[in-house]
């Protein structure tokens, strides 16, 4: 899923190297419009998504001075396209995005942060890394316990007499049904 990156992305790359992790790369670099309706001609904002998080480069002062947003995937709760005529925008919705985010975002009052002017393509591709992230989280999350995990619990519960023989044969013939 990780682009080619252009000459002046990968010098983007370089200017956010202290905060990315050891093994962590980055998938894509999305620069928003320095032309289109809520792009910055002098300093537009930068988007990369990484195989861990996004991070929000804004330089500022013509590049004098910057701030930096870093957003676990893990605390994005939804990601949203407004897509536009000439250019889209990014919607983010996660817990904790304050007032101190509206120098990187369009914040509203119920918490959505909107990033504006990012080119169509970049966008797209933008909220599907953060879709499929979030979704692999999501199934990290989740342990499933094996049907032969399970038999040797119930077997333990029926040596220190938590459950009957009866209830252990009948739960045991349900999980030798599922391997």
């Amino acid at each position: 899923m990780k682009e080619k990156f252009t000459e002046e992305e990968v010098k983007e790359i370089r200017k956010i190297q202290p905060y990315l992790e050891e093994g962590e790369e980055v998938l894509i670099v999305a620069r928003q419009s320095r032309i289109r309706p809520g792009g910055s001609i002098t300093t537009p904002n930068i988007i990369f998504a990484t195989n861990r998080k996004l991070i929000i480069r804004n330089p500022s002062m013509l590049g004098l001075r910057e701030s930096v947003e870093v957003i676990p995937y893990k605390e994005i709760t939804a990601i949203h396209l407004q897509k536009g005529i000439f250019s889209s925008q990014v919607r983010i919705t996660a817990p904790g995005l304050t007032t101190e985010l509206g120098r990187f975002f369009h914040l509203t009052k119920d918490g959505v942060a909107g990033i504006p002017a990012i080119p169509k393509d970049k966008a797209v591709k933008l909220v599907n890394i953060v879709k499929e992230r979030m979704k692999r989280i999501k199934s990290e999350g989740k342990t499933e316990i094996s049907p032969l995990d399970e038999l040797k619990k119930l077997k333990e519960l029926l040596d220190i007499g938590a459950i009957t023989p009866q209830e252990y044969e009948e739960k045991k013939r349900k999980l030798l049904r599922k391997i």
